[in-house]
Order: C-alpha cells, then sequence, then structure tokens
C-alpha cells in the first residue's frame, strides 16, 4: 500500500508542469549579504587558501558593491588563483568605484603588456588617466587613439576627456566634426560655452540656442544662457530669455532688476522688484534693494517706507536702521540747504546805460 502510495505521488509531480511551481530567487536584503561576509571571514581566519570560501567572499563584496575592505578579498583571491580575467574585472570595478586610479592605471599597464589588451582597455585606461590628473598621457593618449578612431561616438568620448583635462581647443575640434550629427547631445552645451571663450560668440550662442530648443524649459539652463548673453553685451535680448523664469526663480528676478539698472530703466527695476515683494512681503533681499535703488534715485520718502518696514520685520536689522538715519540726515541737510538759499538776497543788475551820440 504504501509503495502504491509514492507510486501515485511520483505520477502527479512528473505530470505536472515544470514551470507551475517555479522556485522565485527572492530579493535579500543588504544585511543578509553583510552578515554573510562577516561569516565568510570567520571561516578565512581559521583557513585563509580555502578557495571556496574566498570565491564566496567575493561574491558577497560584489553584491554589497565593493566595500572598501573588500580590497583584501580580492587580494586573497589573487594570491590562491593568480591574476585571472574574472579578477581583473573585479578589481577595476573596485578601483572604479573608490576613485583609486593611480592603482587601476598599474593593473591596467600589467594587464596590457602581458595579454596585449590594450584595445580591449584603451577607454578606461584614458578615462584613469584623466581621473589621476595625468593630462600630458592623457593628451598623449587621446591623439593616439583619434588617429584610429573617428566615429561620431569615438569624437565624443575624446571631447569628453578633453574637457575633463582643460584641453578647450581639441575638444571643440571633435566637437566641431559631429555637432551636424548630435546637435542635442549633453556634450553640445559645454560646446557652446567654449566657442564664446575662444572667440567665436555668434557660432556658441548658436550653438547654446539650438541645444535649449529641445530642453522643454530647463531652468538652469536657460539662467546660464541669459547671462551669457548679457555677458556678450545682448542685454534686451537676456532680458527677454530669463523673463518667463521670474514666476518660478528669485534668482531669475533679481538678475533682471539688476539688468534694468545697469541699463538705467529704473521704473522697471522698480516694478519688478515690488511684483516680488507682493508675492512674499518677508523676503528681505527684494525689500532692500528696492530701497536702496529709490535712495539711489534720491526718492528719500519713498525708499525710507522699504527701509522701516525692514526693521518692523526685524527691529535687530542694523544695516536698515543705519540707511534711516543716514537719509534722515540727508534730508535734513536738503532742508537746511533749501532754507539758507531762500535768506539769500538776489541782486538784480540792470545793464549799463549807454548815450548814443545822434
Amino acid at each position: 500500500m504504501r509503495v502504491l502510495f509514492f507510486a501515485v505521488i511520483l505520477t502527479v509531480f512528473s505530470c505536472s508542469s515544470p514551470y507551475r511551481d517555479s522556485i522565485v530567487n527572492p530579493k535579500l536584503d543588504q544585511s543578509y549579504y553583510v552578515n554573510a561576509m562577516v561569516a565568510v571571514n570567520q571561516l578565512l581566519t581559521s583557513d585563509p587558501n580555502d578557495l571556496e570560501v574566498i570565491e564566496q567572499n567575493l561574491f558577497y563584496c560584489e553584491k554589497l558593491n565593493w566595500p572598501v575592505d573588500c580590497v583584501s578579498a580580492l587580494d586573497a583571491y589573487k594570491r590562491a588563483k593568480g591574476l585571472t580575467n574574472k579578477l581583473v574585472t573585479s578589481y577595476i570595478t573596485y578601483y572604479v568605484q573608490h576613485e583609486q586610479h593611480e592603482l587601476l592605471l598599474g593593473l591596467i599597464d600589467r594587464w596590457i603588456e602581458e595579454y596585449d589588451l590594450k584595445e580591449e582597455y584603451m577607454l578606461l585606461y584614458i578615462k584613469s588617466l584623466v581621473s589621476s590628473s595625468n593630462r600630458k598621457q592623457a593628451s598623449l593618449e587621446l591623439r593616439q587613439y583619434l588617429v584610429q578612431n573617428q566615429s561620431a561616438e569615438d569624437l565624443l568620448f575624446a571631447a569628453d576627456q578633453y574637457l575633463q583635462i582643460g584641453d578647450t581647443a581639441m575638444a571643440v575640434f571633435c566637437l566641431g566634426k559631429i555637432h551636424g550629427e548630435f546637435p542635442r547631445d549633453p556634450l553640445m552645451w559645454p560646446y557652446g560655452f567654449a566657442l564664446v571663450r575662444l572667440g567665436y560668440p555668434e557660432l556658441g550662442l548658436q550653438v547654446l540656442k539650438e541645444y535649449l530648443e529641445e530642453e522643454n524649459g530647463n531652468a538652469d539652463l536657460i539662467l546660464s544662457y541669459a547671462v551669457l548673453l548679457d555677458q556678450s553685451g545682448r542685454n534686451s535680448e537676456a532680458r527677454d530669455v530669463i523673463k518667463p523664469l521670474v514666476t518660478v526663480r528669485d534668482t531669475a528676478t533679481f538678475l533682471l532688476a539688476d539688468w534694468y539698472l545697469k541699463n538705467r530703466k529704473w521704473d522697471s527695476a522698480g516694478y519688478v522688484l515690488n511684483d516680488l515683494i507682493q508675492k512674499d512681503s518677508s523676503n528681505r533681499k527684494p525689500i532692500w534693494k528696492a530701497g536702496r535703488l529709490y535712495e539711489d534715485q534720491g526718492w528719500f520718502s519713498t525708499s525710507m517706507r522699504y527701509y522701516e518696514y525692514l526693521v518692523e520685520l526685524d527691529s535687530l536689522d542694523t544695516l536698515a536702521s543705519q540707511r534711516i538715519d543716514l537719509i534722515q540726515r540727508k534730508i535734513a541737510y536738503l532742508q537746511r540747504l533749501k532754507f539758507e538759499e531762500s535768506k539769500i538776497t538776489t541782486i538784480e543788475l540792470q545793464p549799463k546805460k549807454i548815450k548814443i551820440n545822434e
């Protein structure tokens, strides 16, 4: 009877779909791997040459995204099995993760020398040179790389590295070759600024404008573009570009007010600042700037109201109190000057009569 029961069970399982009750690998919390790695390291303390345990340790290091102390696990594996391709890949991941560029360069140099894998590791090698601030060697390797590699992707890669080492001229050279093909690539943004710095403002601003058309109102980029326009002498265009941001960015409002002031458009500057004050009457910066604006124009009574409001907001605002005191003295001086002028008698001079002989 027992034999028949097990036969039935076997028949049922053999007839069921292999995918019906598939085993799902659960997503484990990081603490699981941390505890596992602690246990593995305890085992390695008693037997540091246990290859199976060493490999387990590397597995947990990878799952934990290579914590800094995992270098000992890498070194242990290297002592046990030598520098294998898999281990080199793990070392590279670790060095990149912790920005240990000098060690990464040494590893790649050895691997290239032993196995002639320069082409396979060239991009990583150049990136490591750039990250380690070895500008001279990085520039040399980039030039050699571009001799054999001229695709758009290769030029984009080279331009990015040139920008990082500060070789603006070579970056512009590479990006200029592919601007027509990739006008919306993120590297076109620094390309436009580089053109302006190198003395090609018209072309640079056009590159930036084309790039912005696809950025769907990125406020930070628009602000940078507007500032560059203003610095290039295109004040009116800069104001037009930045105006849509006034409703969402206080920085844009202050820039716009400053540009109006620079161009002696006092009323426009005052309107922009007062509009910001209406939106947030506790924001001290536009109140202070408005007070200074009207004070500089000689509208002392108007500017006093702004400073007095700042003191109402904060009775310890010594700067606003000092401005009030200064304006009161200015007003007193002007009143005294006017009074003194009123006391001065005006001498009316008559032209001397000249007799003309008939």
